[in-house]
């Protein structure tokens, strides 16, 4: 959890505590996946040919909750973003590894997260997709050496939007909710219009409406307050994260403590040596 919710480091809970707590979260996030339909992978492989847009919007959903979530958790203190990892920007390995992952998920349907959510169902097809990306990722750490450079080129630091573009933060928040609303509406507008899909088959419209639009309306108000909220609180940078916007250096090793000189005499002096016998110098 350190890296959305450092927690530990600021106290709130145990180490002990953040491990078990992965647990619970597994479940709660396996049991979410299930019934928003992730866990079969010709839902997810119908969303590349936009006959079934749910996952999109799923995940448009999820951007929108943790974004407006996460501001209002560090807003009201509950978390300190200061103490957060914030992923650096590689672009071109990142591009290419994107690209990949596209086309993985396309031929089988799966992503690693989705596929080991429908392992536990006793899915075939996603327990042959866990075994092909395990062992792409041992070939992967075994060849590294063969395109670490390329790995590690390309480094452009962390962006934020709001620096990038020289906007507030807030209105850069409202933005992508409504970009993430706007998007999600014209996504099951082109798949009624391509891809009609029988009422039995899912919700009614009216029904989608019934559950939808309360939520999408809550999530402009907040977006909107938030947007000429002050942001000082959420940008606290008192304890710098290991990214900012460029690589930080490693800090220097603790030297161990030097001792002072000192010209105090000594609790328990050695006892004087004995005068050497006349003639011995030499010896």
């Amino acid at each position: 959890m350190d890296i959305v919710a450092p927690l530990v480091k600021t106290g709130v809970i145990s180490e002990a505590a953040n491990l078990w707590l992965a647990i619970p979260i597994g479940f709660i996030f396996g049991f979410g996946l299930y019934h928003a339909g992730f866990t079969d992978s010709r839902r997810i492989a119908r969303a590349f040919y936009l006959k079934d847009v749910g996952v999109p919007v799923v995940m448009f959903a999820a951007i929108v909750t943790g974004m407006l979530g996460l501001w209002l958790l560090s807003l009201i203190g509950f978390i300190d973003t200061s103490h957060m990892y914030y992923l650096p920007t590689y672009l071109k390995p990142m591009a290419v590894g994107g690209l990949l992952f596209g086309v993985g998920m396309a031929v089988g349907g799966f992503c690693p997260g989705t596929a080991a959510a429908s392992v536990a169902t006793g899915r075939v097809d996603a327990m042959v997709f866990v075994v092909g990306f395990l062992g792409g990722s041992i070939l992967f750490g075994d060849l590294f050496p063969v395109w670490g450079d390329f790995y590690n080129s390309d480094y452009r630091g962390v962006y934020r939007l709001d620096e990038l573009f020289g906007m507030n933060i807030g209105s850069v928040v409202l933005i992508l909710v409504i970009a993430s609303v706007a998007g999600s509406l014209f996504m099951r507008l082109g798949q009624h219009y391509f891809w009609p899909t029988p009422q039995e088959e899912g919700l009614a419209p009216a029904q989608v409406l019934k559950y939808e639009v309360p939520l999408v309306v809550l999530a402009l108000a907040i977006a909107g307050v938030m947007a000429v909220f002050p942001t000082e609180r959420f940008l606290n940078n008192s304890a710098s994260s290991w990214y900012i916007i460029q690589k930080q250096a490693l800090p220097a090793p603790a030297q161990p403590p030097r001792v002072k000189a000192t010209s105090r005499v000594e609790e328990h002096p050695q006892p004087a040596l004995a005068p050497k016998p006349a003639g011995a110098e030499g010896c």
